[in-house]
């Protein structure tokens, strides 16, 4: 004979057991897994204090012409504002480490490790989208988040804390110009006007 009390019993006993289960193995797979940096393995990209140096030079000579009410424009290569985003976000204090900014035609992606409360160990991320630079903070736009090894449905329940990382981070990048991002291969070219 069926005794309901029992049935729920073992229910309630199986929704126990699974759901400390399921979130062990939801970590343990985002943790474990990497869906891979964007760097191009025939464009390695290197980090340096002298990269990150010639990207403040390049940027503050921008700047200056900007200042002094003329259009300008800097190229700048995958390496210098790895560099220079590494050691802004190590002054920051941000939740995100060993970033890598990749350039292709038209479009940017980044990967990164990024450090979520309550997560032992950092998760790889990877994104790609574009950078915003027309108003009085910067703005990414983010076209798609892949996480750990995180399946794409699974991806959505850290998607929005990601999102905020960005958001928080670009709001600290404050702009005293318009600024458009030409995107090619290795490399984008910043132009901007007074």
């Amino acid at each position: 004979m069926l005794n309901p009390f029992r049935l729920i019993a073992t229910l309630l006993g199986f929704l126990v057991l699974a759901t400390p289960i399921a979130a062990v193995t939801f970590l343990f797979v985002a943790i474990a897994g990497s869906p891979g940096t964007c760097e191009d393995e025939n464009r390695p990209i290197t980090t340096s204090d002298q990269l990150a140096s010639q990207y403040r030079e390049k940027w503050d000579a921008l700047n200056a012409t900007l200042e002094a009410g003329q259009p300008a424009s800097a190229t700048f290569t995958e390496s210098e504002v790895t560099s220079r985003a590494n050691s802004w976000l190590e002054e920051q204090d941000a939740p995100i480490e060993d970033i890598l900014i990749c350039f292709e035609d038209g479009t940017a992606s980044a990967s990164a490790k990024i450090d979520i409360p309550f997560v032992p160990g950092d998760i790889d991320v990877l994104t790609s989208g574009t950078l915003i630079l027309t108003g009085d903070v910067a703005d990414a736009d983010v076209d798609k988040i892949e996480v750990g090894g995180l399946p794409d449905l699974l991806t959505d329940l850290v998607e929005d804390f990601i999102d905020n990382v960005f958001e928080d981070q670009t709001e600290e990048l404050e702009l005293n110009h318009t600024y458009t991002l030409l995107f090619s291969e290795g490399q984008v070219t910043v132009s901007g006007l007074p």
